[in-house]
């Protein structure tokens, strides 16, 4: 399956506390990890399966990843999702000026 997306990806993996709705509609947090990044989305591993076209927040834990200065969280959109290994991958793209790809390269300029 060949990929259409035209930005580069970095398999860098950062964890966030992902915040969003269940795909029966109540509200989760979970401790995630991210299995590829780029400028405008991300691939995440969860156990909770997400509500279809849902926004996500991507929230920095302590001891884990950081995020940009003056950054609570960092707002997605679900792309995609699809079973994985008792849990799920899910594809998402960023709402806003959110750039993941600056935490894998700080010195990255598009």
């Amino acid at each position: 399956m060949r990929s259409t997306r035209r930005e580069p990806r970095s398999s860098a993996e950062f964890t966030f506390a992902v915040c969003g709705l269940t795909s029966s509609g109540r509200f989760f947090v979970e401790l995630c990890s991210t299995v590829n990044i780029s400028r405008s989305g991300c691939c995440l591993r969860l156990r909770t399966r997400p509500q279809a076209d849902s926004a996500l927040a991507l929230r920095a834990v302590p001891g884990g990843s950081s995020l940009p200065e003056g950054t609570s969280q960092l707002l997605f959109q679900l792309a995609w999702l699809r079973p994985d290994d008792g849990g799920w991958l899910i594809g998402a793209f960023a709402l806003g000026e959110a750039d993941l790809s600056r935490l894998a390269f700080p010195s990255y300029t598009p």
